[in-house]
């Protein structure tokens, strides 16, 4: 018993001096908050934070990834900053442009990054905002950044008792083998959407168009007669006006960042509290989920499946009106497999309540 105690204590002190250690490389992306409206989250960029610290001093590079027209665009900058590791704080600055292949015409700013460490199971993250460097021209915007780890070779260090040893081990691998990772695959993924789309949409069109003709080649007048009578209300049925409603710009309030298991997950949605006549459109990943629905004590049951090139999933709901007792809320039933959550989500005309979704599925 006396053996197993300093065991232990060893195991705890190896992971706190282990969290601690900021140095590495982060990976995620940061998200522009000023693009963002009903409907679109904001533009999105992949970003990747590979830092020095000695002390409180702070030094490294960023690398910032985005697509654009079919195109792959980069930019890398020198940075330095400062950490606080009592309070697990760290801020770095932008302030130098080493490398970029981006055009004239595209803003391309320098950036501060506020964040915050934790630790969920194995994965560390690096959590805050982002504001534009100060002394630079035009709206370089604002928003949110999420960059994360996982915590390599999390037991084996623990049976030596070499603790200081195992820290280079999780940076080297981290540092030489990320980088050739992050700039090829956007160039896979953009192929597949630009070739199979086309051809369907041109099949399909040819075929409609091609079945009047063959109506109105009949030649009795009473079957001619009773054809254009049969159509007539088909226009109507058709047209796609009413499905299209407009949705003014709105701020976004995050309420709630919830990590699950299951690549798919329900949402069940009733009316919190008295019954008022609360109405909402809901959105997911940017997708119009539903339209002017009403809330009431009978759930509104949708299937979400989580994009898995998305780091973030984001559901948005859109207050059509603040019912009679403002402003318009609800409250929402997260079922992940065996897990449950419920969250109450408050909107009103000038912003949207967002419920963010971080899949972390089991191992």
């Amino acid at each position: 018993m006396k053996k197993i105690v300093p065991f232990l204590f060893t195991v705890f002190l190896s992971t706190f001096v282990y969290a601690q250690n900021f140095t590495g490389q982060w990976k995620g992306e940061f998200i522009d908050r000023s693009t963002s409206f009903v409907g679109w989250g904001g533009d999105r960029c992949e970003y990747v934070l590979e830092i020095e610290c000695k002390g409180s001093d702070v030094t490294g590079y960023s690398y910032t990834y985005f697509s654009d027209g079919g195109k792959r665009y980069y930019t890398i900058c020198k940075l330095k900053g400062k950490l606080n590791k009592g309070s697990k704080y760290i801020e770095v600055t932008e302030i130098e442009r080493t490398k970029t292949n981006v055009p004239v015409n595209i803003r391309n700013c320098f950036q501060i990054h506020k964040l915050t460490y934790f630790q969920q199971d194995d994965e560390q993250l690096l959590e805050g905002t982002w504001v534009p460097a100060p002394d630079q021209a035009g709206d370089c915007g604002f928003g949110t950044t999420i960059l994360s780890r996982r915590v390599l070779q999390k037991n084996p260090s623990y049976y030596n008792n070499t603790t200081t040893k195992a820290k280079p081990k999780a940076k080297s691998p981290v540092v030489k083998t990320e980088p050739k990772k992050v700039i090829p695959p956007p160039v896979a993924k953009t192929q597949p959407k630009q070739t199979t789309p086309p051809p369907v949409t041109k099949v399909e069109t040819k075929k409609i168009t091609e079945e009047p003709p063959a109506v109105k080649a009949e030649p009795e007048k009473k079957i001619n007669s009773d054809i254009v009578t049969n159509n007539l209300p088909k226009p109507e049925i058709i047209e796609k006006k009413s499905p299209a409603p407009k949705y003014e710009k709105r701020n976004s309030d995050l309420i709630k960042t919830i990590e699950i298991d299951n690549a798919s997950f329900t949402v069940k949605l009733y009316d919190n509290g008295e019954i008022d006549g609360d109405s909402i459109s809901l959105f997911f990943n940017g997708k119009l989920l539903l339209s002017h629905k009403r809330l009431s004590n009978k759930p509104i049951e949708l299937k979400l499946d989580v994009d898995s090139d998305m780091v973030i999933n984001e559901l948005i709901m859109y207050a059509e009106n603040l019912g009679t007792i403002p402003p318009n809320t609800a409250l929402m039933v997260v079922n992940d497999g065996d897990n449950r959550y419920e969250v109450r989500i408050s909107s009103d005309l000038q912003k949207s309540g967002v419920i963010r979704f971080i899949h972390k599925p089991k191992k």
